[in-house]
């Protein structure tokens, strides 16, 4: 019996059994790296003695790229089905150990500090995110 559901971005109705995935979008991922490396590049000291050393203000940290957001859809509701996307099949992520071992594997992604995982993780207990506790799941 599933722990969890995936809630669909679309139609915010859970996603059951294979008929949707939580999903990043590829391209997107790409462009936040190429954009965290020229940001990277701006602020880094050529100076310094201390080898990657940076420098910036308050104000440039507004300049910073914002994070992928990760999206949960049904098959039916997405609305990007044509996406380089990295996708997990809702029923690969429906229990405690799953979702445990999903983000053991996805911390291995050297992506991953530059998407919302962090938002997705915190949303389950709350139930206001892509991944929520199932209606008979009960917490220990």
């Amino acid at each position: 019996m599933p722990d969890l559901q995936v809630i669909c971005d679309a139609c915010r109705k859970p996603v059951q059994g294979a008929e949707g995935y939580l999903w990043i979008d590829n391209d997107q991922i790409n462009a936040v790296l190429k954009a965290v490396a020229e940001w990277d590049r701006q602020h880094t000291l050529t100076d310094s003695p201390r080898p990657g050393a940076k420098m910036f203000s308050v104000a440039d940290l507004f300049d910073y790229p914002e994070e992928v957001k990760w999206q949960a859809h049904h098959h039916t509701c997405d609305p990007k089905q044509d996406a380089n996307a990295y996708s997990i099949q809702a029923n690969r992520i429906d229990t405690w150990p799953e979702l445990l071992d999903w983000t053991a594997h996805l911390m291995e992604k050297g992506w991953l500090t530059h998407t919302d995982w962090d938002d997705v993780l915190r949303g389950v207990h709350g139930g206001q995110r892509r991944i929520v506790l199932a209606p008979t799941s009960k917490e220990k």
